[in-house]
């Protein structure tokens, strides 16, 4: 923010002068003892809210609205916002879109949270290790031109569930624009085609060992369907069959 440095000017001349009236005639030790300023500050804190208690001034909003206008002009100063397609240096080079950013470690260090297509977790990195992303290429489909990474993801998710019951007529282009989508994606964020289909393809809702209520189906047709509904056997686990991955942050190293 163009202002960012004549705040910080005014808050340091601020505490000068608070230490200048806390301890007169000492030499000042801002900026060569962080933990002297650091306690500096926190009387500072503490005369301010005695002021505001004794104005009856809620001290806790004032807090909370400073916290507030600060972390937007944080916001505006940051090298990266949400959307902001990048590169993660350190993570195979791979590509993916800014979804917001956190205040991790003692420092409180910045780091953004980039979603990567296929990747079922955010990656976490500080700003020290993207890059600017190339542009994402537009892919023309059936349903018009796809200019983002998140649209062609959600765009594949969305026709693949369509492939299934798709007229034949119109199911060669479905099955083309999914290879299109597939393609560039890969290319684009350098996810495997592979990986990226298997995190991608919608999955069927989970009906193992539920016996069919022939029933309760029959109930809501006004003829008897049950001698048309036999009640298959569960079907046998598949031990070979790798559970879900888990959506979870991963760790940076």
């Amino acid at each position: 923010m163009p202002h960012n440095a004549k705040r910080i000017e005014r808050a340091t001349h601020t505490l000068t002068v608070y230490e200048l009236d806390a301890f007169p005639g000492k030499p000042s030790l801002l900026q060569r003892d962080p933990f002297y300023t650091e306690a500096l500050l926190a009387a500072l804190v503490c005369d301010l809210e005695h002021y505001a208690n004794h104005h009856g001034i809620n001290f806790s909003g004032v807090v909370s609205t400073g916290r507030a206008l600060n972390a937007e002009e944080v916001s505006e100063d940051a090298p990266y916002k949400p959307a902001d397609q990048v590169r993660l240096t350190r993570q195979d080079a791979r590509c993916g879109t800014v979804i917001g950013w956190q205040a991790t470690g003692p420092d409180d260090e910045t780091t953004y949270l980039v979603a990567v297509p296929g990747i079922p977790y955010i990656y976490a990195e500080p700003a020290a290790y993207l890059a600017p992303a190339p542009a994402f290429p537009p892919t023309k489909t059936i349903l018009g031109t796809v200019n983002s990474a998140d649209q062609a993801e959600q765009l594949y998710i969305n026709l693949t569930k369509q492939l299934p019951n798709a007229p034949a007529s119109t199911r060669p282009k479905l099955e083309h624009d999914c290879q299109r989508l597939l393609a560039v994606l890969s290319s684009w964020s350098g996810v495997s085609a592979s990986r990226l289909h298997n995190e991608l393809v919608p999955r069927p809702a989970a009906t193992r060992f539920r016996q069919p209520n022939t029933n309760a189906a029959a109930a809501d047709f006004p003829t008897d369907i049950g001698h048309n509904l036999t009640a298959a056997p569960p079907d046998t686990p598949d031990r070979k069959q790798p559970p879900p991955a888990s959506h979870g942050s991963t760790p940076t190293a």
